[in-house]
Order: C-alpha cells, then sequence, then structure tokens
C-alpha cells in the first residue's frame, strides 16, 4: 500500500516549483493593471457636513520628512551642468533638435527633455534621473514629464497617472522642430496627445483638449501638470531661485531649508475661484478674516533661474490660464527638492447643499473646463539670467504678440474723491456726503494752485445712495447731497477745461442684494446652485453678491447709452477687471472662460466708446486700459518667500502710466516714497473733504485718514519730488535693476541711474554718497 503522506510531498514540492520559475520568468514582465492607488476610499455620507474650507479633496501621498531622509539623501545630484559641445545624448536623452541658440535632448521612456544652451553650454534637466527614497506615486512624479490627475466614479479623491503608473503606451512622432506623443493608459481608458516644440527662445507644449479621450466613464480627467520638474534642484545644489508671480513678484530661494517648509506656494492664475472654491474660514471671535488676503496672480508667467549656471527660464501659459495654477515647492515641503509648475484644472470637486438648514455632499464637476493647454518656456541665458531677465521676456512677449501696445508714459498725481456713503438709521439710512462736486472743484484748484499741475482722478460714490447702496449703478443718477452749488457736469466741463483727468468709478459686478430687492437682473450662483455672497462684514451691508455676467453685460450696455447721452468721456470700471469664477445656471455649468468671454466683450466695448481705466486687470485685459491703477507694490509676503521683486513694473514701466495703490493707507510711507522712486510708479492718494470719522459708521469705516487738509502738502511734495524724478526717466523703460545692501540701484534706457537707500544711515555707492532713506539721480558715469 503507497503511503499518502510519501506521493503528496513530491506533488506539493513540484507545484511550488512550478510557481517559483513562473513568477521567475513572468512576474517581473507582467503589465501592472492601472488603477487608482491602493489608498482607503474616503466615504461622504449625504447629510454630513463637510469643514468650510476643505481642499479639493486632493491627498497628498505619504512621504518620509526631510529630516528622516538620512544624509545619503542630502548628497548632491551629481548631474554635469556643462557640455562644452553638441552630445549625441545626455543621462540616457538623446539628441532631437537645434537651433542657433538652443540644443533638445529627449528621453523616449518617460518624455523627458534636456536643454543645452549652445553659447554657454549650460543644460537644465525636465526630471529626476535618481529620485530621493519615498514612495513609488512621488518616486514616478519626480521622474515624470507629464502627470495626469483624475478621479474615480463618485470617488473625490484624486489619483494620478504618470509615466510609468499602469505602463501607459506611448506613440513618439519626430518632427522638424520636436516631436509629438501619443499617451493611452488601457485600463483608464484614457488617452491625450503631447506636442513638444523648439522655438527661437526655448520651447513649448500643447495639449489640445479635441485630442483627451475618456473612453470610460468611470475615470475622469481632473488635471494635469505639464513639465512641474523643469529646472528643478535638491536642497541646495544649485544657486539661484524660483519666480512666482504672486502680487508684485516674489523669490524663493534655491536652498536647503531644513524641512521648515511644509506647504508649498499653490495659487489659481488670476484668483481664486469663488463658483467653486471654498471661502475662508472666518474667526468667530471678531467677524473678520483671520488672514491677510493673500495678494493676487495678475499674469499667467512663472520662472526658475539657475544662477550658478547663468541660465533660466520664463513660463508663460498661453492657453489654459482660466483653469491654472502656479505651484511651487520650496524644499522641504513634501519632498527635498525645489520646483515650480503650472498645474491645469479640468475638473474640481465642490460642496453640494443636501437641505436648506444644514448638510453637505461633495461632488464632481460634471464637464471639463474647456481650454487647450499651452505653455511656452523662455530662456535667458549669462548675463540676462536674472529677473530683470525674465520680466524683459514678458515685455517682449507681450508687445510682439500684441497683447498689450505701448501708450507711452506719463506722470500725474492720482487724486481719487469718496462723494457719499450711508449710514444705518433707527428707521431709515443716512446719506453721508463726504466730498461735493463743489468741494471737488475746490481740491482741484487748491492743488493746481499750489504747483500741481497734472492731477489724475477718479471719483467713487457720485451715484444716488452712494458707494454701496446703489450697487449695481443702472441709471445716471447722482447723489442730491454732492449737488450744493455744482452739478456733476459743471465738474466734469470744469476738470476739462483745466486739464484734469476726471473718471467715474464704476463696479460692474457687485449687486446689493439688501436694497435692490426684486431685480430683473439675476445674481451669480455657484456650481452647487447657492447664489454666491463676498462677506465684507460691514457697519451696514454684511455682504454683496456678483452679477451673473449676462446680467452685468446688459447693465454695462444700458449704461453705456446714460453715459453718453450726459458727456460722460471717462469710465473706470472695477470689479469685472480683476475676478473671474464659473457659475451655474439652471442644470448647465460655465467656466471661467465663458465669464472672461462676457467680461472682455464688456470691457473692449467701453474702450472703444471711452478713455477707459481698468482696477488692477487681469493682463487679458491690458491692452483696453490707458492706464494701469492699483499696481501691486509687494507681495504675499508667505513664510517660504525670500524677497520681493517689482516683477510687473520691471515689465510694463515706460510701456504704459503704472498708478499705486493709495499712499495714505501705508504703514511706512517713507519707504513706500522710496518704492515710487525705485519703479517709476505714479503716486495715488484718496481723498475726502470731511473728516473720515464721518465714516464710522458706514461700510467705509476702513478709510480711516483721507481728509484733504492732512494730505494736501504731501501731495504737493510727491508731486514735485517725484516728476522730476520721472522728466529724467520720460519715454524710457528699465533696463538693469540690481540690489546690494540696502541700496538699489536702477538703470533705465537712457542712461539715467537711480539709487534708493533703504537703510537709516548714509552709504558709498559707486563713488557717491547717498544719504539715508534717500535716493539720488544721476546721468550714465
Amino acid at each position: 500500500m503507497v503511503n499518502i503522506k510519501t506521493v503528496i510531498k513530491p506533488i506539493l514540492f513540484i507545484v511550488l516549483l512550478l510557481a517559483v520559475i513562473i513568477y521567475l520568468f513572468t512576474g517581473k514582465e507582467s503589465k501592472e493593471i492601472v488603477g487608482p492607488p491602493k489608498v482607503p476610499e474616503p466615504t461622504v455620507t449625504e447629510g454630513s457636513k463637510e469643514e468650510e474650507g476643505s481642499s479639493e479633496g486632493v491627498t497628498q501621498p505619504e512621504v518620509a520628512a526631510p529630516e528622516q531622509l538620512g544624509k545619503d539623501d542630502k548628497t548632491s545630484e551629481n548631474r554635469a551642468g556643462f557640455y562644452d559641445v553638441t552630445q549625441q545624448e545626455i543621462d540616457g536623452h538623446r539628441f532631437v533638435v537645434a537651433n542657433d541658440q538652443q540644443e533638445m535632448y529627449m528621453k523616449e521612456e518617460n518624455l523627458s527633455i534636456i536643454m543645452r544652451d549652445k553659447k554657454t553650454g549650460a543644460v537644465m534637466y525636465s526630471t529626476v534621473d535618481k529620485p530621493v527614497k519615498s514612495n513609488e506615486e512621488w518616486t514616478n512624479f519626480m521622474r515624470s514629464s507629464i502627470v495626469l490627475e483624475y478621479l474615480v466614479g463618485t470617488n473625490i479623491v484624486v489619483y494620478r497617472a504618470d509615466m510609468y503608473s499602469g505602463n501607459p503606451e506611448k506613440k513618439i512622432t519626430y518632427t522638424s522642430d520636436g516631436f509629438v506623443a501619443n499617451i493611452y493608459y488601457p485600463e483608464l481608458e484614457i488617452s491625450y496627445e503631447v506636442q513638444v516644440l523648439l522655438t527661437d527662445e526655448g520651447f513649448k507644449v500643447e495639449i489640445p483638449q479635441d485630442k483627451i479621450t475618456e473612453d470610460n466613464s468611470k475615470y475622469k480627467v481632473a488635471g494635469v501638470y505639464v513639465y512641474p520638474f523643469l529646472g528643478y534642484s535638491k536642497l541646495d545644489d544649485r544657486e539661484g531661485y524660483m519666480f512666482i508671480p504672486d502680487g508684485s513678484g516674489a523669490l524663493i530661494r534655491l536652498k536647503d531649508n531644513d524641512g521648515k517648509f511644509k506647504q508649498p506656494y499653490s495659487e489659481m492664475v488670476y484668483g481664486s475661484n469663488v463658483g467653486i472654491d471654498d471661502s475662508y474660514v472666518l474667526s468667530l471671535f471678531n467677524q473678520m478674516n483671520p488672514f491677510n488676503k493673500p495678494e493676487r496672480i495678475l499674469a499667467p508667467v512663472f520662472g526658475m533661474v539657475q544662477t550658478d549656471l547663468a541660465m533660466g527660464y520664463l513660463g508663460i501659459i498661453e492657453e489654459g490660464q482660466f483653469s491654472a495654477k502656479v505651484e511651487a515647492y520650496p524644499s522641504g515641503a513634501i519632498i527635498p527638492y525645489n520646483w515650480i509648475t503650472a498645474k491645469f484644472i479640468y475638473r474640481q470637486v465642490y460642496n453640494q447643499p443636501t437641505s436648506k438648514d444644514s448638510g453637505t455632499m461633495v461632488v464632481r464637476q460634471k464637464n471639463m473646463n474647456n481650454f487647450d493647454i499651452k505653455v511656452r518656456y523662455d530662456f535667458v541665458s549669462e548675463d540676462k539670467a536674472d529677473y530683470v531677465g525674465l520680466a524683459e521676456k514678458y515685455r517682449t512677449y507681450l508687445l510682439s504678440n500684441k497683447l498689450i501696445t505701448e501708450k507711452g508714459n506719463e506722470f500725474k498725481v492720482r487724486v481719487d474723491l469718496l462723494g457719499s456713503d450711508i449710514e444705518k438709521g433707527l428707521v431709515f439710512n443716512k446719506d453721508i456726503p463726504m466730498t461735493t462736486f463743489e468741494q471737488a472743484s475746490e481740491i482741484f484748484n487748491d492743488l493746481q494752485d499750489n504747483g500741481v499741475k497734472d492731477i489724475l482722478s477718479i471719483y467713487k460714490g457720485w451715484q444716488d445712495n452712494g458707494y454701496y447702496a446703489s450697487l449695481p449703478v443702472r441709471s445716471f443718477k447722482t447723489e442730491s447731497k454732492l449737488s450744493d452749488e455744482m452739478k456733476i457736469q459743471d465738474l466734469i466741463q470744469e476738470t476739462k477745461d483745466k486739464s484734469i483727468d476726471l473718471y467715474l468709478g464704476h463696479d460692474a459686478l457687485r449687486i446689493n442684494g439688501e436694497e435692490q430687492g426684486n431685480t430683473k437682473y439675476k445674481v451669480m450662483k455657484k456650481y452647487n446652485k447657492q447664489a454666491y455672497n463676498e462677506n465684507v462684514y460691514g457697519k451696514v451691508y454684511n455682504s454683496f453678491g456678483y452679477l451673473n455676467p449676462q446680467s452685468s453685460a446688459d447693465i454695462m450696455d444700458k449704461m453705456k447709452k446714460e453715459y453718453k447721452d450726459n458727456d460722460v468721456e471717462n469710465i473706470m470700471i472695477s470689479g469685472i477687471s480683476n475676478e473671474l469664477f464659473s457659475y451655474s445656471e439652471g442644470s448647465k455649468e460655465f467656466d471661467r472662460i465663458k465669464t472672461k468671454e462676457y467680461y472682455e466683450t464688456i470691457v473692449a466695448d467701453y474702450s472703444d466708446n471711452f478713455n477707459l481705466l481698468l482696477e488692477q486687470p487681469f493682463s487679458y485685459l491690458w491692452d483696453y486700459t490707458n492706464k494701469v491703477v492699483d499696481l501691486p507694490m509687494k507681495s504675499s509676503n508667505y513664510v517660504f518667500t525670500d524677497e520681493e521683486i517689482p516683477f510687473l513694473a520691471l515689465t510694463l514701466r515706460g510701456i504704459v502710466p503704472l498708478y499705486s495703490e493709495y499712499t495714505n493707507f501705508q504703514a511706512n510711507q517713507k519707504e513706500f516714497f522710496l518704492q515710487l522712486v525705485e519703479q517709476g510708479v505714479n503716486p495715488s492718494f484718496y481723498i475726502t473733504h470731511k473728516d473720515p470719522s464721518e465714516l464710522l459708521n458706514t461700510n467705509s469705516s476702513h478709510i480711516y485718514s483721507s481728509k484733504y487738509d492732512r494730505y494736501d502738502e504731501m501731495i504737493q511734495t510727491y508731486y514735485q519730488e517725484l516728476k522730476e524724478v520721472y522728466e529724467q526717466t520720460e519715454g524710457s523703460i528699465i533696463q538693469d535693476y540690481n540690489r546690494s545692501n540696502g541700496v538699489t540701484e536702477v538703470t533705465y534706457g537712457n542712461g539715467t541711474i537711480i539709487y534708493v537707500n533703504y537703510q537709516k544711515q548714509d552709504v558709498q555707492f559707486d563713488g557717491l554718497t547717498i544719504k539715508g532713506l534717500s535716493y539720488k539721480v544721476v546721468q550714465d558715469h
């Protein structure tokens, strides 16, 4: 009789042996199934309430904290910074194409690019070759040229598909100026086409929306990163900085931050999208926003400069900027690399109320935002490899593509006036006139009598019921208490006769729901079908709504005729000049591009029919405004930024007249005055005839210092000194700009040099003595 155990043992051994053989010969070659990473799926219960101010549902992958990476991970990347001659291959990247300035090398495995400057031999890498030890998702991200984010079913977590995850199929076609790659993820059934083309200035990347396919209803594209690690550095192995377009502009140095920064810079181009994004969390103690409102991104640009290689680039988002973010990660924010990129958003998630009283559920955007992706990378080298060179690149780009036309330069002092506001009474609201038309005339006459001949003024709150109660302005009816001895038509004619540029301010965005009641004009509703409220917590009105873009267009069309009938030639439009949002009408959703189309049509029409000013306009509107007012002079001062820079002034000075934000609200007016000298920006004041204490119980209570009698001498001094500086730089752009030990040296195209000393003590600079907290203007010597 055969022993059963004796038979089973060899059979089991053979089975195990076969299993090992199969694994060894086929396991490593088997394709990984494309799908979401193995993370717990969040549960969103209908009726549960999400925390206000939550993120878009993006979860950051778990990685070792920078201080836990170990000494070996802090070593240099050891990638060559220079190649003296053209190579057939660099780090596994084959030579693809070249022109007189640049060579492009590409690795088919991940579409990685290396750019080589033919004159200097400097090279810049777009992906990490040997990433620090991390989880698989971040490792693949660092090695990838294009990273796709996608949503799975009703899950609100965003997952990533890169150049490695799921073994995407790639078909690459080489062209005379670059290559085209078709990428397909079999399991996701998502595909797209990326075009990479060498240009005279660098290269550009395009992903046409009509080449993005979604053949499986379960998987939907959420966003796309384009060459996120172009110009990256690990810790402090490169010298230089990242440029972020935050307000006036700011720099993040390429350095080892010792893990002290946990969050990156991540802001929407052209400001946040209030149609989808959650508002800031408000303090329960004082009903005020506990954080300073960040500066907006006015222009779709970003940059990287490696000063030790004398090489850098300016990234310009040419298409897709209305649904794009600029993200910059200082080393230590998740991983020990410095990197900056554009991220394009095709779908977001948002809170959808489930009842009138309480409860929300998080849902995803139904349709993709409608745009192609197009980013260009214009390179700078040698003595142009700094942020001044980046500003010069952007100025050249704007002019050559006719996104702005030269409007010359001018010097005027801007003296804006507040007409009236209202305060809440026991029964009826009370009008508070602050500067009547006659008083406005007296202010202008006094200034001109004292030598201030060149004046620009925006008159706000001229309309019936004043600045806030009348929103939106729907008729040319002035506040009766402003018409004492003079009507507004008299003031307009008088200022015209005296060569004073007087503009009437018009907010084309906001609506006061408390005053307007039922109106035929629609308010903007967010994707969740709720009306948007801009919370201001004023003394009379707590919030304002936004007009539906079609309503803004209807009102502005009506007002155009009224302005013309009353011989008004100068209009300043605010609100729609620096706000964009997604919105819904019934069951339809419209993205920010639709809003942009409405606003640009309005602005273009007014530009054709009036002398037009736009308040702090987004860059897509720059060509329509005669001057740029409220130019940001600072950034948001994030903890990870190392230096504020005047990128916008460096770009626009000499091309279009620039006017600052209000001088009388600056904490350090002496330093602010020196910034005006340094950047060639005209001063601005917000003035009232009456003491601003009259505004204490109005929505204008933030105006705490504005009485003309306090500022008349200051306006005269600013005018005289800055006009003298202007006359020596008239018609010139800023050609060079350097900072050293508290002194800024600004060189203009006509040879004029301005030295600004921000230190309290006198300094010697270039053989000159510059007094403390002062400036000196000299001709090139």
